[in-house]
């Protein structure tokens, strides 16, 4: 009975401290792991009890004078002073457990050109990709399917059959037309290279051998430029993936080019139906860089040297993902004739994101100009910067399908990681 009376005490005591410690311990739940600052600058991090700080490296940040490696039992609030650009692990604990590890990344401060242009899109990809699988007639009136039978499947890219290097879509159909037997297919599989056997079958219809694929090999469509880096030409736009209609796969980059872009006309978005930009641009409109990358967070590449950087917006900072908070912003976008214009939105969520995530934010536009002639946000304002505070803090990526004026947004830092 003694015993059960002590460890009763015990369990009464610890409930009682973790009562009187629980404000603190919510303070630590709530710190990210991941912290970002800008050189020169310092945060302050409230945890509300003396706490133990480490840290694994030094020569990045400090804390009152010290460097993390020996300050001990440092009072709230933690007050991080950057040193020089770098990593650092913090690793925090409270009477000698354990309680957070937090890295903390010091940099210089980044700026950029904002956009909010209206560009074409060209994208042509590696190989061929299947965008479907279809029967082939024979001469007695059936049907066989090489490709199925091989385990093909759309979305596979086709890079080589017989060792040749696929060069695009009607590439296939030459090779394959011109052979004999079975053909030794190399495909790309969300990554995976996989060699498939293929024994093309022969078209009645105009006596071609055929594999039973549709192929594409190229894309086209209108967006919006996010940003320039003035110091090197390289942009980002889109703040999504150029994916196929038919199978949702990423393309990927062979070559591929930005143009200056007209809109000719707004389809507004309503509930259910979203709206959609119509531009035109061609060769002639004026090629404006070369597409290096497709990613899940917008496409990358170069300005042409003849881009005269100054007919831009001046340079402004990218803003941290722990510096975005809920509030008014502005949208960049180009919606008719008159060019980029600022139009006013609320950012209404913002996700705790560490590390490259899509969907980081919620916004709801409150312009009466951009909801009177959009409804809100429409395909091929994707990419559109989003501002706050003066800083660039994101890109328009998605819209609410079933409300048009709300709409995700990409934190900028995502899209500059994917630089380079």
């Amino acid at each position: 009975m003694k015993k059960i009376l002590r460890i009763c005490g015990i369990l009464f005591t610890a409930l009682l401290c973790a009562v009187y410690f629980l404000p603190a311990v919510r303070s630590y739940s709530n710190i990210p792991s991941k912290i970002y600052i800008q050189r020169g600058t310092q945060k302050a991090i409230d945890l509300g009890l003396p706490v133990k700080a480490d840290i694994e490296s030094t020569g990045v940040i400090s804390l009152s004078g010290q460097t993390l490696a020996e300050a001990t039992g440092m009072q709230s609030p933690l007050v991080i002073d950057s040193v020089g650009n770098g990593d650092a692990i913090i690793e925090l604990s409270l009477f000698g457990l354990p309680v957070k590890k937090v890295k903390v990344n010091v940099s210089d401060e980044v700026m950029v050109i904002p956009g909010g242009q209206s560009i074409g899109v060209t994208l042509y990809t590696k190989g061929a990709l299947v965008v479907g699988i279809t029967g082939i007639e024979l001469e007695n009136g059936g049907s066989v399917n090489p490709a199925r039978e091989a385990g093909m499947l759309p979305g596979d890219v086709i890079l080589r059959i017989n060792g040749t290097e696929v060069q695009n879509a009607d590439h296939v159909s030459d090779i394959v037309n011109e052979s004999e037997g079975t053909l030794n297919v190399e495909v790309d599989r969300d990554g995976r290279k996989l060699d498939l056997k293929v024994t093309p079958a022969t078209d009645y219809k105009d006596g071609k051998n055929k594999l039973g694929v549709w192929v594409r090999d190229s894309t086209a469509g209108v967006g919006t430029l996010t940003f320039i880096d003035p110091n090197d030409r390289w942009f980002g736009g889109l703040g999504h993936a150029i994916c196929d209609l038919d199978t949702g796969s990423v393309l990927s980059v062979k070559e591929g080019e930005i143009y200056y872009s007209e809109v000719i006309q707004i389809n507004k978005g309503e509930n259910g139906v979203p709206g959609e930009i119509k531009g035109y641009f061609s060769s002639a409109s004026g090629n404006m860089g070369l597409i290096v990358k497709n990613t899940d967070y917008g496409i990358f590449g170069t300005l042409y040297d003849s881009v005269d950087l100054n007919a831009f917006s001046q340079p402004i900072p990218v803003a941290r993902p722990d510096e975005v908070k809920l509030g008014p912003a502005k949208i960049l976008s180009t919606i008719d004739h008159e060019g980029v214009k600022e139009f006013s939105c609320e950012i209404i969520k913002v996700n705790d994101q560490n590390a490259p995530e899509q969907k980081s934010l919620v916004i709801s536009v409150t312009d009466p100009e951009l909801l009177e002639k959009t409804g809100g946000i429409i395909q091929g304002m994707s990419g559109s910067p989003i501002i706050q505070n003066g800083k660039l803090i994101g890109a328009v990526t998605h819209v609410f399908v079933n409300n048009p004026t709300k709409g995700y947004g990409l934190f900028a830092d995502w899209m500059l990681q994917q630089m380079g």
